[in-house]
């Protein structure tokens, strides 16, 4: 599909413009296996989609008729959710319809303490039920395998409803009355990629039909399931495509007071997107489970008095403020705590504990982590059972795989592919991290090669328009398996530019071909401005973003990953080609320069060029440690430290510095690479004493190199 692409863009300079952008933007559709005209058109008008029959689910009939039972009796119905934003929407979902239905029952709800009580249902959850007495509990977002505590509550007279998402042990998942779980097998239901919101808005949909009541707007729920949705990160393809775009057409007219007076608050000068759920309302909501206070998060979402919300946004800002601040004292922890392992224990996966750290932070502390070394991650806590970490994945890495590779060491876990929790004994925790760095060994992440991934999508400098931008908000809502789409565009001129953000960020003026201008801006891009220059040549991959400011909307490209455009040095353009030819024959240089008629010089090393390298890494080992590409690296340094070297020269350098245990290093891919400082080297030897420097200075190519 990529190679289809790649055609229909490079051909588009021999047709016109709106031409080349009905090709592009095709492409970008096949490009999510939409190829017929049809399926097209339904893809780009969300709005006018239909919702599958929530009576397509197995059990449905039956559970709205065991909840309408339940209402017309005037039971007590506790609702039992999850402390996250998919249980906690979840759960403001039902109990709010249910509470409308106005029969007389008494409507309650029931959400477990994260820090005393853990996930789901538990021995401790269940006595605390047994003890309020209900006739009826339906659980949202969780409940799916708790089977043993389903049954102590079923015993005990209550009946059980299971409205859940996650992946369930078909074995067991059928011991309450009825299960809505589209995960099951059995369940009956087309779409498989529901939230646990999700699930939640099904039953309401399910309830209101089967009740007959046409008085009940189900747009409020509509737009509590899309913040679920998008905050527990579910595919937005199918179903939830509709429900997300439907949400965000009416949200601020039909939210609930709570979630449009968030959006007055922290969003009142731009659009409303699924970017706002995930970013602003999730990590909000998130906050009072991870503090261990549930109160603000379930007060606004079920709360219709203002000044009630508004006190409950005020705390929720305080919590989220301190959660932010734990964050960030547990992630310096945590990563010099990484920074003083080997290579080794880093390269595939990162696995840390701390006892002290938070267990409703790790989970967040690990997703940073995944940002920041581009591997799977668990971050672990101290807890009453052992160590509870939270555990996110890279790539493909499927990391219920690995925990059940090692389940022998565990308490308990669950979870997602991508996503998952798991407690393990304290005295087992070693045995367990061992057992996961060889999983993760032998099934390491399949990484893109960096050069393919950016110029999969190049794009004409003609096509760059604001009217293109602003079509490309018809691929929306963007998330999960509906990325928004990448661009190349290449040997733009950069015109200005400057550091923003106390200097993280770069704002950039660009000059296209035709000499138009537009703006960029490059996050936590410091690595940048050691690379280019006003009036260099840049490719960058780029987002082309249609943002609204005040009111007015503009382009603006948000820039992904830069490189240097191809150049006339075939040491700088094929290093990857230069590399390969020296390792076939590394003691005969000579015949590599003869071969691409090279000068000798530019293959010499000097002192100056070793300290350089040495100092310049000290000073950016962080970054280094991620990843860096040989030939960018080098560049950097030209700049930086105004000196000459060259990729082959630098890769020499590298070498000897490994070779004495200054530095450990290992290869991403063909292009790329990671390094660490070895603080830890008992004894290094001499750069002269390495077998590259021997190499090198028996063919002359070492220039006053000292001790």
């Amino acid at each position: 599909m990529t190679q289809s692409f790649n055609r229909k863009i490079q051909d588009a300079a021999e047709v016109s413009i709106s031409e080349a952008e009905e090709m592009c933007f095709s492409g970008l559709l096949e490009a999510r296996g939409l190829y017929d005209a049809v399926a097209q058109a339904e893809f780009l008008d969300p709005l006018s989609g239909n919702f599958f029959d929530p009576f397509l689910f197995k059990d449905m009939l039956l559970t709205c008729e065991i909840i309408a039972e339940s209402l017309l009796q005037q039971e007590k119905i506790i609702v039992y959710g999850d402390y996250d934003c998919d249980g906690l929407t979840a759960t403001a979902i039902v109990v709010r319809l249910l509470r409308k239905l106005n029969t007389g029952a008494d409507v309650d709800y029931m959400i477990p303490d994260r820090l005393k009580d853990g996930y789901g249902l538990t021995e401790k959850t269940v006595n605390l039920l047994i003890a309020k007495q209900p006739d009826l509990v339906i659980t949202v977002d969780c409940g799916i395998n708790d089977y043993q505590e389903i049954e102590t509550l079923m015993q005990a007279g209550i009946k059980v409803i299971v409205t859940d998402h996650h992946q369930p042990d078909d074995a067991k998942a059928n011991q309450a009355l009825t299960v809505l779980n589209p995960q099951l097998a059995d369940a009956g239901y087309p779409f498989t990629g529901l939230s646990g919101a999700g699930v939640a808005f099904k039953l309401a949909q399910a309830l209101v039909q089967y009740l007959d009541n046409d008085q009940i707007d189900l747009a409020p729920a509509l737009c509590l399931a899309a913040v679920g949705t998008v905050a527990d990160s579910m595919p937005l393809e199918s179903e939830n495509r509709i429900l997300v775009a439907l949400a965000v057409s009416v949200f601020r007219q039909k939210a609930s007071l709570g979630l449009r007076l968030i959006a007055e608050k922290i969003n009142n000068s731009a659009k409303i997107d699924a970017s706002f759920f995930s970013y602003s309302i999730g990590p909000r909501l998130n906050a009072a489970g991870r503090m261990g206070n549930i109160t603000p998060a379930i007060t606004l979402l079920l709360s219709d008095e203002l000044e009630e919300i508004e006190k409950s946004l005020t705390e929720l800002e305080e919590l989220n403020d301190q959660r932010k601040e734990l964050e960030q004292q547990i992630y310096s922890e945590a990563i010099m705590q990484i920074d003083k392992m080997s290579l080794k224990e880093k390269q595939n996966m990162i696995v840390i504990a701390d006892e002290k750290w938070h267990t409703g932070i790790v989970g967040i502390v690990s997703s940073r982590l995944v940002e920041h070394y581009s591997v799977p991650v668990i971050t672990f806590a101290g807890s009453e059972e052992g160590l509870q970490g939270s555990a996110r994945s890279a790539g493909d890495f499927d990391f219920l795989a690995a925990i059940d590779s090692a389940s022998e060491y565990t308490v308990n876990y669950g979870g997602h592919i991508q996503a998952a929790g798991v407690t393990v004994e304290t005295e087992k925790y070693p045995a367990f991290r061992k057992r996961l760095l060889d999983y993760a060994l032998a099934n390491p992440i399949k990484k893109s090669d960096i050069e393919e991934y950016q110029y999969q999508y190049v794009l004409p400098h003609s096509i760059l328009t604001e009217d293109f931008a602003k079509r490309l908000t018809l691929l929306e809502p963007y998330g999960q398996k509906n990325e928004k789409p990448s661009f190349v565009l290449e040997n733009l001129k950069i015109e200005q530019w400057r550091t923003v953000g106390q200097g993280k960020h770069v704002s950039l003026t660009l000059r296209l071909e035709d000499g138009r201008l537009v703006s960029a801006i490059a996050f936590n891009a410091q690595s940048f401005s050691r690379l280019f220059r006003q009036n260099d040549l840049v490719n960058l991959l780029v987002n082309v973003n249609w943002q609204e400011w005040n009111n007015r909307f503009s382009m603006q490209l948000q820039v992904l990953d830069w490189v240097v455009p191809d150049s006339d040095n075939l040491i700088w353009q094929d290093s990857a080609r230069i590399e390969n030819t020296y390792q076939l024959d590394n003691q005969q240089i000579d015949n590599l320069l003869n071969m691409y008629g090279l000068d000798k010089k530019q293959f010499e090393i000097s002192n100056d060029q070793i300290i350089a390298v040495t100092k310049y890494i000290q000073q950016y080992v962080g970054e280094l440690e991620k990843g860096f590409n040989i030939t960018l690296l080098a560049r950097a340094l030209v700049r930086e430290m105004q000196l000459f070297i060259n990729p082959f020269i630098l890769t020499r350098i590298l070498s000897m510095l490994k070779e004495i245990g200054f530095i450990e290093s290992d290869k991403i891919d063909k292009n790329n690479r990671r390094l660490r400082i070895n603080h830890h080297a008992n004894e290094r030897k001499s750069i002269q004493d390495t077998e590259t420097w021997q190499n090198l200075n028996a063919q002359e190519l070492m220039l006053n190199v000292k001790r």
